[in-house]
């Protein structure tokens, strides 16, 4: 059993926290098994499709942004999803302390670079479109991708050196996750959201609208000739990115307005959130039946 800090962390009591019922733990688990096998399946198809029989009839750059955005559906698949998992069926966390501290840190890295990419890959879409004869080559758009990488990675160095030991398992997400003890969370917390979630979210609504106002005037520009399976790919993968998050973020966004005597009974602050947290990871389920279409 993992060992936590002095100070208390609301949602670690499992007696307030936790859910009581097996058939209930147990459909939370179905559903991330299904994530879970939908991930590794699709994603693992999705790369030997690119990689091996350069199977995406897509430009260069959307296809190596997909590689990576399935790598890292895979890599929370198995940092996050699978824990999550294992931690409902078992009714507690019994990956031990070590396991706790990797999951919290590794499942930040993989979930939100995820985010990163897809604003990636909307930016990418919309610049090709307006400058189809631009070159890029592969290495740039590995680079770029990379930087993604780096930007979380910082990210999570911030967190090791304010506190390292931050981390509790919390039986709301039946996931090891940062405290956010220390004084400084109060400003850099949000700080941090807006700089690596909000902005990209913004970025890729407006890429997005920015995208599909362009490709309509191409299209009546040239009379319909239009490869449309790149901008398809690119506005529903930013779609369902964007949909996913919506209950989580007004969890989020609402959770101080919503009042209640005890907060554990609360159908907003727990099944609601739990909601919440699942609705992330449709697009997980959802990338490899979008890639789909361009094969």
């Amino acid at each position: 059993m993992v060992t936590y800090p002095a100070y208390e962390y609301e949602y670690n009591n499992k007696t307030l926290w936790g859910i009581h019922s097996k058939s209930a733990r147990y459909t939370w688990a179905g559903f991330y098994l299904f994530v879970v096998l939908s991930s590794i399946i699709g994603d693992m198809t999705i790369l030997i499709a690119s990689i091996k029989y350069r199977a995406f009839r897509l430009h260069k750059v959307v296809v190596i942004i997909i590689e990576h955005i399935a790598v890292s559906d895979i890599l929370v698949s198995f940092t996050m999803v699978v824990p999550m998992m294992i931690s409902l069926v078992a009714g507690n966390w019994v990956l031990g302390e070590t396991l706790c501290y990797i999951s919290a840190y590794l499942s930040h890295i993989c979930y939100t670079v995820s985010g990163l990419l897809i604003c990636t890959m909307a930016v990418s879409k919309l610049a090709i479109l307006k400058s189809p004869l631009r070159i890029t080559t592969r290495k740039t758009v590995h680079m770029v991708c990379a930087g993604c990488w780096l930007t979380i990675l910082s990210t999570t160095l911030i967190f090791i050196s304010i506190d390292k030991s931050d981390v509790y398992f919390s039986y709301r997400s039946y996931l090891c996750a940062f405290g956010y003890s220390a004084d400084i969370w109060q400003w850099l917390r949000p700080l941090i959201m807006t700089l690596v979630h909000f902005i990209p979210t913004c970025l890729v609504v407006g890429s997005t609208i920015n995208l599909m106002l362009i490709a309509k005037r191409v299209v009546k520009r040239s009379r319909g000739s239009l490869k449309w399976q790149g901008i398809i790919t690119t506005v529903l993968t930013a779609t369902v990115s964007c949909v996913s998050t919506i209950p989580y973020v007004v969890y989020r966004v609402s959770q101080a307005l919503v009042q209640t005597e005890n907060k554990s009974q609360s159908f907003f602050h727990n099944t609601f959130f739990r909601l919440g947290i699942s609705f992330l990871f449709l697009n997980t389920i959802s990338n490899f039946y979008i890639y789909s279409l361009t094969v």
